[in-house]
């Protein structure tokens, strides 16, 4: 066991080449010497509480702003941490005042839960101010120092925060961007490349970056092709299709290993290949599908692209994209017909019958109800309980037996800084699962206030397993009347839904067309965007509603690949929407076959993209393409088609209105 903690503490302090990496060493060098710092200044001292508060603040403020280039990281961190410690040094003053600490709880719980709609980082910042208010009001620690204190506690453990983050990043700032970028080669499926592209243009949106995303739209877009037509094909096409598509992964990881490296004099000769000739060579035929063009098209403009490395930036597009995005969000999820909506509602509603019942019992050992209802509640996607069942025992039972081992063990306070040391060396981690944060959080106030509590340990460790079990009943019970009340539904009907995202997309996809060619529908562009958001939102919660049945079934994976897909093809779509004349224009052909493949015809080719561009014009048409393969495959399974690729017709109305051949 210790050797293969050994072993993996050793892989994440190297390079990828397997050299040590000093940054990674002198992170976690200073985490630990900040632990060990930390652990005695409060024992000695009696300064716990402070500590703790800086402690937690350093963990959340790392947490809601790292995962990006340092550039971006660095801006995201001087908008959000500010509000992150003013509401960790204010939180515990509001406990004097019920009134507002509820107040305060519910807004902020109802604004968070809403933040997912902007993307993937107002989620995450979201949550973890939730996380973050949560401990402070309702906890009761820090409750009995001074303002001051607290408030120096708390900028404190933000300036670590930001030498920690300035440590890791300070020497190869970019490396979480090409990292980024470098996976689009390496991971097929929708959304990566979205993903990417966000990164890069946080990044400053380097030149040659932006031409390694447009070469590999390019590629994804043609590798798809291949496989869509390899599924269409006799057995021995087929076969040599998906050799072609082996081979140019071959090439492509090579790439992808270039493109994560600081600099690049000359790629080896395995990312030169052409991927055809390396079958041709094998005995194949000679002739070859219009997509193997595609491939090559791609792969060239990357290894273009990653020999010269212009660094200059990308002059950015001036256009009301950000605003449109912000104004179509709002209009689509502030409204009872929004899954996100109902959700958020449903959080806040929960919340606050859990603040009522703490205030009322006025007892420290309550600190972990209103935590363990967020558990088993916030996590879920949207309209589902998805899990909500195993939370709430996971909960109960972590809860009692940590109260066990606190009654057991002595020195149990040491168990709070080795939570805060893992939680520090854990980053990742804690970014992707929300219910890491919320039950480490959990183990951190149940130690630290059972050791205040002049009681018994053994009945401490009952009030807190009980009043655990209570809040994770309000979230059962609230989540399951909000379903009788609000205007949702227990028993989903996956392939209407399927086909109302489909349209709806659609919808979009022939508006943006038809202002690409030359029309002027300012109005039936926004309410198009509304629409598809709202409908691809509440797409991607019906997985989870499906998991409801404690089955993975079919259903279940397909809807949960159409949800994907579709939602990374209207991010596509909505950002082209309003984007110059210019780029719509470019992406006509591109949109004209994505309205084919939705649609349900069966003709699978790489549409005629200019490559002569801007990199983020011909990124945008590609992605086009690649999504709508990847949703027009997951659409055949939604509706269980064994023949894939059949032609089909998803029967609902166009606008005439708009006149598009």
């Amino acid at each position: 066991m210790a050797r293969a903690v050994l072993t993996r503490a050793r892989g994440w302090m190297a390079t990828e080449a397997g050299a040590p990496d000093p940054r990674q060493r002198q992170y976690v060098l200073l985490v630990v010497l900040a632990v060990i710092a930390g652990t005695f200044a409060g024992w000695f001292f009696e300064l716990q509480t402070p500590v703790l508060l800086g402690a937690l603040t350093t963990v959340l403020a790392l947490t809601a702003t790292s995962g990006q280039a340092l550039r971006s990281d660095l801006r995201r961190f001087m908008w959000l941490t500010p509000a992150l410690v003013l509401m960790m040094a204010v939180g515990p003053m509001l406990t004097k005042v019920p009134a507002l600490a509820g107040l305060a709880v519910a807004v902020v719980v109802f604004g968070t839960g809403m933040l997912p709609a902007l993307g993937e980082h107002y989620r995450i910042g979201g949550q973890i101010f939730a996380a973050a208010t949560l401990v402070t009001t309702t906890t009761g620690i820090g409750n009995d120092q001074p303002f001051l204190v607290l408030l120096a506690s708390t900028v404190a453990g933000g300036l670590f925060a930001l030498l920690l983050r300035v440590i890791i990043g300070v020497g190869d700032p970019g490396h979480a961007t090409r990292v980024a970028v470098a996976r689009t080669l390496l991971t097929p499926g929708p959304g990566v490349l979205e993903s990417a592209a966000a990164a890069w243009r946080a990044d400053g949106s380097s030149t040659w970056l932006g031409q390694v995303l447009a070469g590999s739209a390019r590629f994804r877009a043609a590798r798809e092709t291949l496989l869509a037509q390899a599924q269409q094909s006799d057995r021995i096409e087929a076969e040599r299709l998906r050799e072609i598509v082996a081979e140019a992964d071959q090439v492509a990881a090579e790439l992808a290993r270039a493109i994560r490296s600081r600099a690049c004099t000359g790629l080896p000769m395995a990312a030169r290949r052409d991927p055809a000739q390396a079958v041709i060579a094998r005995g194949g035929r000679q002739d070859m599908p219009d997509a193997v063009a595609g491939v090559n098209q791609g792969l060239d403009r990357i290894r273009a692209a990653v020999v010269n490395r212009d660094e200059s930036p990308v002059p950015p597009a001036e256009d009301g994209a950000l605003r449109e995005r912000l104004l179509g969000a709002v209009r689509a999820h502030l409204s009872f017909r929004s899954s996100l909506f109902r959700h958020a509602l449903r959080c806040t509603l929960a919340v606050a019958v859990g603040m009522v019942i703490v205030l009322l019992l006025r007892d420290p050992s309550a600190s972990s109800l209103l935590l363990a209802l967020y558990v088993v509640l916030a996590p879920a996607a949207r309209d589902s309980m998805t899990g909500a069942l195993e939370r709430t025992g996971g909960a109960v039972l972590g809860v009692t037996a940590l109260a066990i081992l606190i009654t057991l063990l002595p020195g149990a306070y040491l168990l709070v800084p080795l939570v805060v040391g893992g939680m520090l060396l854990n980053m990742p981690r804690l970014r992707a699962e929300y219910q890491v944060v919320l039950g480490c959080l959990i183990v951190i106030t149940v130690v630290d206030q059972a050791m205040a509590l002049d009681r018994p340990l053994v009945n401490v460790g009952i009030s807190f397993a009980a009043n655990t079990a209570v809040g994770a009943a309000i979230a059962l019970i609230v989540g399951y009347v909000s379903y009788l009340v609000l205007p949702s539904s227990i028993v989903p009907d996956v392939r209407g839904a399927v086909r109302s995202t489909v349209w709806s997309v659609s919808e979009l996809l022939r508006s943006v067309r038809a202002s690409g060619q030359g029309a002027d529908l300012p109005k039936a562009l926004q309410a198009a965007n509304v629409l598809a958001l709202r409908r691809t939102q509440d797409l991607l919660g019906m997985p989870a509603l499906l998991d409801g049945t404690g089955e993975e079934t079919d259903d279940n994976h397909a809807t949960r690949a159409a949800a994907i897909a579709l939602d990374a093809l209207r991010q596509d779509v909505a950002t082209l929407a309003f984007r110059p004349a210019e780029e719509r224009k470019v992406a006509v052909p591109a949109l004209r076959a994505v309205d084919d493949l939705l649609g349900g015809k069966s003709t699978a080719k790489i549409p005629d993209i200019p490559a002569s561009g801007a990199p983020a014009s011909e990124l945008l048409a590609s992605s086009l393409v690649e999504n709508a393969l990847h949703a027009r495959q997951a659409i055949d399974r939604t509706f269980g088609y064994d023949n894939p690729w059949k032609s089909y017709t998803i029967s609902f109305v166009r606008p005439e209105r708009l006149h598009i051949r």
